[in-house]
């Protein structure tokens, strides 16, 4: 028994001093945990129990956290020196799981620029049955409320999965993609598309009026007429329609649009109702 152990133990001794080098050689295999770097505004943490407080720098996230910035807000994560999560206003991210193997997150709503150094393992950003998974990349991952995605590769390469007909995105490149699943891939614009087909008159006896127009796949489009909006989402082929209400007299038309990226454009115009019948001429009749 003792001539075994003295045996194994030389054996124990070799294989813990490996695994100590392997950590000291290669310190990205270690877990970084994932910590609020920077606070702007109002930024909640709420635990797995529903329990909300105020994130403050220096907390550390854990699994089935969640975090989210109020209009006012905006959060810096970490994991790592160098690896980031970017949180813009009006964001909601939940922690799926953090290991050596990496990091996932759903983004429920909202902006994150994310930024994954090689040797932190994976970053996977979910939302509904789709995920963003990248190495070594930075990259936006925005999504609206109505389910429209929208990603950019600023640098480097990311892998798409449940995303029609794509599965990678590359440097320089952009994908939006609706919540049918469909999507269109385009090199990154330097501003939203917005086209307007306003009616051919600026004056109508109807109470009611159609505006039509194209923007990018998956922007919602608000379209208002003396102060009351109508709110649609542009289809995969960035149409879009709507029917908004007329007040008696001017009205002051707008239409706005805003991809899951927060890019924002906008036209105006406007058109007058004068729903009264027309007068007629009375001419004097002499007998």
């Amino acid at each position: 028994m003792r001539d075994t152990l003295r045996m194994l133990l030389p054996l124990a001794i070799v294989l813990m001093a490996g695994w100590l080098g392997y950590y000291l050689l290669f310190p990205s295999a270690q877990l970084a945990p994932l910590v609020v770097r920077q606070v702007e505004g109002t930024v909640l943490q709420i635990d797995a129990n529903g329990a909300r407080i105020e994130a403050v720098p220096g907390a550390v996230l854990k699994r089935e956290d969640k975090i989210e910035t109020e209009d006012d807000g905006r959060a810096l994560l970490a994991f790592g020196t160098d690896s980031t999560l970017a949180l813009h206003h009006g964001t909601t991210m939940t922690v799926l799981g953090l290991s050596k193997e990496g990091l996932k997150v759903e983004l429920d709503e909202g902006r994150v620029e994310a930024t994954v150094r090689p040797g932190r393992g994976t970053l996977g950003i979910v939302n509904l049955n789709r995920e963003i998974i990248a190495t070594d990349a930075t990259f936006t991952v925005g999504v609206n409320r109505a389910g429209g995605l929208a990603v950019e590769s600023q640098r480097g390469q990311v892998e798409l999965s449940g995303v029609e007909g794509f599965q990678v995105l590359r440097e320089g490149q952009r994908i939006m993609a609706s919540r049918d699943g469909t999507a269109r891939l385009a090199s990154i614009p330097e501003s939203l598309l917005l086209e307007v087909e306003w009616p051919d008159s600026a004056a109508t006896r109807e109470a009611e009026l159609s505006v039509a127009g194209r923007t990018d796949p998956g922007a919602m489009v608000r379209i208002g007429a003396s102060g009351k909006w109508t709110a649609v989402m542009a289809g995969a082929d960035g149409r879009f329609k709507a029917t908004v209400p007329l007040a008696e007299g001017p009205n002051a038309l707008e239409v706005i649009s805003q991809d899951p990226l927060g890019r924002t454009t906008s036209q105006d115009s406007s058109i007058i109702r004068d729903s009264r019948p027309p007068q007629g001429t009375l001419f004097e009749v002499h007998y």
